[in-house]
């Protein structure tokens, strides 16, 4: 049960483009020893569970909750060991299923936490120990108040071998567990709305059931709404193969997508689907001075991208409409390659409660495929701009007109909930950019002056939306942003 792991703090993501480093500041890690007493077939034994998990410091209401990071480790006693190598039983996993009760202002409802275990050996004196992971559901609380998150039941499912790798007979036991007398469940508490009131609960039209096998207590308008982990599935035909990283533990893969406004032609071209990846910085904490003693607590990280289509640093070609010769329609290819690394650059102002994600990325513009009123117009294989689309750049030491420059930027409210981009949940970047004279246009006739004349110029607006990413170097993945093969999930729509 085990979440996306360290992928550390700090926005970044890149408009053609790339994703950085998440935001996780206020939360609180929980760590729990649970005693429990199972009933296995020979008799009862003592069972201990311990279960660790990082929850927000506090959430606003309507806001998903899911618990990050979970481990759960179970130890049987020697006596229970026993009892699985009297069936022969050289090696065992398991598969825990720890019922959880979220309670709030005297509403509860209950939700299933799952977790699958390797097989151990059970031939070591003093017991065995399974470390699960699994998936964990969101908890959504529609009133003001403490949230509480306790340990209710647990059944122990165990799928047992023999030293040839056979089945046991039985092939799998299944043993119910209950909290041992004077056990102490809690998990967390998470204040939810503002911290020192505890109004009473407010009903909602949209409550929940819980979770399979559960049962809710309270009115269901006001019982918190626990929503189950949502299948990974296949990235959509219409996205690229984008396969992340499985070798580095900061790797990071998404998907993006967007619109680049054409501003001579009036007319916005979609930038289809495409691939980004980011290997993200190291991550650092600094105390700035901004006015003689008055501080502010930045976390800074710089980290670096590149663009991935069947192995190209580019997007995919896609269908654009901004020529115009005359009033005949002109149609025409587009692509965005990348002549060198895309640079990350976050700042999160912690004090301020505002942040700011840079990203600046060489990318010059090819055309190809071109039809003017149905007909083929033979640009070449190599009509494209002189140089990278380019951007004024806030720094003027950077400010060298051979890059793009996108910003993402993420805000705290007067509820202490961040909002706009960040990476867990992905968002939109924004940049202007100049188009660059063509060269290269024409087979046999030069038409790159009529590219220059038509396209070429200052102040397009470029519009990104990028998506959550995988943390494809991390092999756990409960909020099913990965596919099995580390793509991501999450495909979004452009936005204008």
């Amino acid at each position: 049960m085990r979440s996306r792991g360290a992928v550390a703090a700090a926005t970044v993501v890149l408009a053609a483009i790339v994703p950085g480093a998440d935001v996780a500041l206020g939360d609180q890690r929980t760590s729990a020893e649970l005693a429990y007493t199972c009933a296995f077939p020979a008799g009862p034994h003592p069972v201990k569970m311990q279960v660790a998990a990082r929850f927000p410091a506090r959430a606003a209401t309507g806001a998903a909750i899911r618990p990050a990071e979970v481990t759960t480790s179970v130890t049987l006693p020697e006596a229970a060991v026993a009892e699985l190598t009297g069936l022969r039983a050289a090696t065992t996993g398991a598969t825990t299923r720890l019922t959880t009760e979220v309670a709030q202002n005297g509403a509860a409802a209950q939700a299933l936490w799952l977790g699958t275990a390797p097989s151990v050996p059970l031939t070591s004196p003093g017991g065995a120990v399974f470390r699960a992971t699994g998936d964990v559901p969101t908890v959504t609380a529609n009133s003001p108040g403490d949230l509480t998150v306790t340990a209710a039941g647990l059944t122990l499912e165990f799928r047992p071998l023999t030293t040839e790798g056979g089945a046991t007979d039985p092939a799998t036991l299944s043993v119910p567990c209950t909290p041992a007398p004077g056990s102490k469940g809690l998990l967390a508490t998470v204040p939810i709305g503002t911290a020192s009131s505890s109004p009473a609960p407010t009903p909602s039209t949209s409550a929940t059931a819980p979770a399979a096998g559960g049962a809710s207590r309270g009115t269901p308008e006001s019982a918190p709404r626990i929503a189950p982990p949502k299948a990974a599935a296949a990235p959509a035909a219409a996205a690229p193969k984008c396969q992340g990283d499985t070798t580095d533990p900061l790797a990071l893969a998404a998907y993006t997508t967007g619109y680049s406004n054409v501003t001579k032609m009036g007319n916005a071209s979609l930038i289809p689907v495409f691939c980004s990846k980011v290997v993200q910085g190291p991550n650092q904490l600094k105390r700035i001075e901004v006015r003689p003693g008055v501080f502010e607590l930045h976390l800074l990280q710089n980290s670096v991208g590149r663009l991935d289509y069947q192995g190209r640093a580019q997007t995919p070609p896609g269908p654009a409409t901004f020529l115009t010769f005359g009033f005949m329609p002109t149609t025409a290819t587009m692509t965005l390659e990348a002549t060198g690394p895309l640079s990350i650059e976050s700042d999160l102002n912690n004090t301020a409660g505002h942040g700011e994600t840079y990203i600046r990325a060489p990318l010059v513009l090819h055309i190809s495929d071109v039809k003017v009123n149905g007909t083929p117009l033979d640009v070449g294989p190599n009509c494209r701009t002189t140089g990278p689309v380019y951007s004024t750049d806030p720094d003027p030491a950077r400010n060298t007109k051979d890059h793009l420059v996108l910003l993402g930027e993420l805000k705290k409210g007067a509820d202490t909930v961040w909002r706009g981009y960040s990476l867990s949940r992905g968002g939109p970047l924004d940049g202007s950019v100049t188009i660059p004279p063509f060269t290269g246009c024409g087979v046999g006739e030069d038409l790159s002056p009529l590219f220059t004349a038509s396209v070429s110029g200052p102040a397009n607006t470029v519009k990104q939306n990028q998506g959550a990413p995988c943390a494809s170097g991390i092999e756990d993945d409960p909020a099913q942003l990965c596919t099995a093969d580390k793509q991501p999930t999450t495909i979004p729509t452009p936005l204008r």
